[in-house]
Parts: C-alpha cells; sequence; structure tokens
C-alpha cells in the first residue's frame, strides 16, 4: 500500500462526502432519506460487501492466521482503553468526560466507516480482517462496555438497566447484522463452499453500494453541523490529536512485532485510526448520559 496510493483514496473519499454535502444543503437528501440509507447500509451493504469478499477471495487463509487475528484485536482494543485512561489524565477530564473519553477511544467506527475505508484503501483482501474486528467490537462493548456505562448512568436510568441486563439479554444484544455477517464471513475465508452466482452476484452488486451510501451520510453530517461548531474548544482538539493520530500510532508500534503479515498490520492500524463509533453515543443517551 503506497502512500499516494492512500492520498488518491481519500482525496476521492472526500470528494464523495463533498457530494452528500452539497446534496444536503441543495435539499436533495432530506434527514429521513438519511435515515433510511443509513439502515440500508447497516444491515444490508455492509453484511453484503463483507460476504462477497470472502465468496471472491481464492485463497484459503489458514485457521491460524484466523487465530491471530483475533489475539491481535483484542490486544489492540485493550491498548486502547489503557491509552483512553491516559488521554483523559492527560486533558484532566472528570469522572464522567473520563468514561466518555475512554468509550470513544476504544469503540471506533469499524463499521459504518471501516469497511468502505478498508476497501477503497486495503481492497477486499483485507476484509477477513475488518470482519474479525467487528466480532471482537461487538463481544467486548456488549460485554465490557454496556455495564461500564450502566454504573455510570444516573437513577432511575441505571437501576432499570441494571433490571433489564444479564448473560441472555446480553448475548441477544450481540445477535446483529454485523455480527451475523461476520460470522458468515468468517466460514466462507474458512471453508469456501460453493456459492451458486445469482447469490454472489447480487452481494456482489449491492456491497458496491457501500462506499457511495457511507460517504453520502457523512457528508450530510457535515453539512447539518454549523462551522462555528468547530474549532472553540482547545481540549477537543487535544483529543482529537491524541486518539486519532498519535494513540493509533503508539498501538501500532507495539503491536508491529508480533504480527507478519504486511496486510493485517495495515488493516489493525486502520481500525485503531477510524474515528469514534456513535454506538456508546446511543446508548449514553438511552441511559440518561452526557
Amino acid at each position: 500500500m503506497s502512500t499516494m496510493h492512500v492520498i488518491e483514496q481519500m482525496l476521492v473519499i472526500c470528494a464523495l462526502i463533498l457530494v452528500g454535502a452539497l446534496l444536503y444543503r441543495r435539499k436533495h437528501l432530506t434527514d429521513d432519506a438519511v435515515m433510511q440509507i443509513s439502515w440500508l447500509i447497516v444491515h444490508v451493504t455492509n453484511p453484503a460487501i463483507l460476504l462477497s469478499s470472502a465468496i471472491e477471495e481464492d485463497s484459503v487463509i489458514p485457521l491460524s492466521e484466523i487465530g491471530q487475528a483475533f489475539a491481535l484485536s483484542f490486544a489492540a482494543y485493550a491498548l486502547a482503553a489503557l491509552a483512553g485512561l491516559l488521554i483523559a489524565l492527560i486533558l484532566r477530564a472528570d469522572r464522567q468526560s473520563r468514561i466518555a473519553i475512554v468509550m470513544m477511544t476504544m469503540y471506533a467506527n469499524v463499521g459504518f466507516i471501516g469497511i468502505p475505508l478498508t476497501i477503497a484503501t486495503l481492497g477486499t483482501r483485507a476484509m477477513v480482517y475488518v470482519s474479525i474486528n467487528n466480532l471482537v467490537y461487538s463481544i467486548l462493548f456488549y460485554t465490557t462496555g454496556i455495564p461500564l456505562l450502566k454504573r455510570s448512568a444516573p437513577a432511575p436510568h441505571g437501576d432499570s438497566a441494571d433490571a433489564s441486563s444479564g448473560i441472555g439479554a446480553t448475548l441477544q444484544q450481540m445477535i446483529n447484522a454485523g455480527t451475523v455477517s461476520a460470522v458468515l464471513t468468517l466460514f466462507v475465508y474458512l471453508f469456501h463452499p460453493a456459492v451458486p452466482s445469482l447469490i454472489a452476484d447480487s452481494l456482489l452488486y449491492t456491497g458496491r453500494c457501500t462506499t457511495f451510501l457511507s460517504m453520502l451520510v457523512l457528508g450530510v453530517s457535515v453539512a447539518s453541523s454549523p462551522l462555528s461548531s468547530y474549532g472553540k474548544d482547545a481540549r477537543t482538539w487535544g483529543f482529537v490529536l491524541l486518539r486519532g493520530l498519535l494513540m493509533p500510532l503508539a498501538v501500532i508500534l507495539i503491536l508491529s512485532p508480533f504480527i507478519h503479515s504486511d496486510l493485517m498490520r495495515q488493516s489493525v492500524l486502520l481500525m485503531l485510526a477510524v474515528p469514534a463509533g456513535n454506538l456508546p453515543m446511543i446508548m449514553s443517551r438511552s441511559l440518561g448520559l452526557d
């Protein structure tokens, strides 16, 4: 992966984001339409692109490489959590802000942004590592992330949330379009079952929409936020610098001696570097947290 190739692909992505912003500003995209497009991305096109990438891949990935990718993903999330605590100390955050910083540092947008970004910069071969990362993300978020948020929630949110918690509820939350498609993708990568061309082609054409639709939605987010809302808080920019640049570089430097595949290293780095995900924010709102 050359630097020039990455720059070119990021410029393409920026152009697609600009298209979304312009369409929204000219009222060709509405908020309701964006919500529907977002649902399609999460539940239809992202799963399709994962499965399509696995079906197109000719080589069988060894089980040992799958195991290494799982171990590295868990290690990367653990180091990201420690980095979040360190960033909170550097920014002198209070208790609730510390929790928010750890959640935003640890749980990145590995699905909505990570999948199309990986396709654009690394290609379909890297999708196996993205699938594994998404599985680890889901396991950790529902077993450690949500309980952390629930303990921090003010009454009555925390109490009512605890009442509905449990192993059964956690497992039910973990079964979603992302995790199911990730498991199926790993199965296809490992065993390469025969897939009829009708299904393979349908998944291919559906998945090809992912990057464009995702960038449209990001463009709407940019267009709907006033420029005056950016740049006023120095601590926010400090967080952006520490979490978006220094944390991914530090973590990948620590993990690099244990990674023998360049593509795996690049995939792990990209999953660390994508912006914070919206799942922690949605859960925080539902629990009455800021």
